[in-house]
């Protein structure tokens, strides 16, 4: 019981603390409060200045027009803020296409190139294999004609490739762009 006592009257003790502080920090404030008003003017108002004004309403309310044209003007901040967002987003989705373009179209040229080179290389190798006298040099030659058409059949394997993603990545961007103007493609 004596325990139960205890703990009710240190609690109420730091209670009283607590809310002690918080008197003593709230009277700090008014009175940094007061001392920032001395020296500011101060009007005072009577009854009989009250009877001299004129009776409006407390609050107005807008005009019909004037809450129309407000609402217009709204509307058309709204407008202009989607139309600036859709025209960012338009832009960025075109540059990404010109980039997308750009890197299917060097990977194209990049691999027609070289299977032009290989093409080369293989013909000057056949040269080299008939103009040669010795078996001995025609069998080393041989192996590096058929090295170099393994690599020509697969680089014109990725030239292909490439040209067929060039083409798809079009016909997508074109069916995008005639789907974003409305145009149905067939």
């Amino acid at each position: 019981m004596n325990r139960i006592l205890a703990v009710l009257v240190l609690s109420m003790l730091a209670a009283s603390l607590v809310s002690a502080q918080t008197v003593a920090e709230a009277a700090q404030k008014e009175k940094e409060r007061r001392g920032g008003l001395q020296g500011k003017t101060v009007t005072t108002v009577s009854n009989a200045d009250l009877s001299k004004t004129k009776k409006k309403p407390a609050a107005a309310s807008p005009a019909a027009g004037d809450a129309q044209t407000q609402a217009a003007a709204g509307n058309e901040a709204a407008a202009k803020a989607k139309a600036d967002a859709d025209g960012r987003l338009k832009t960025d989705i075109e540059k990404k296409y010109l980039e997308m373009k750009a890197d299917l179209e060097n990977r194209v040229a990049a691999s027609k190139e070289r299977v032009e080179l290989l093409d080369l290389k293989l013909k000057s190798l056949q040269q080299k294999f008939m103009s040669f006298n010795s078996m001995q040099t025609k069998d080393q030659v041989q192996r590096e004609i058929a090295q170099t058409y393994q690599v020509l059949q697969a680089a014109g394997a990725e030239q292909v490739k490439a040209k067929d993603d060039l083409e798809k990545f079009l016909a997508l961007a074109a069916r995008d762009k005639a789907a974003a103007v409305g145009i149905k493609s067939p």
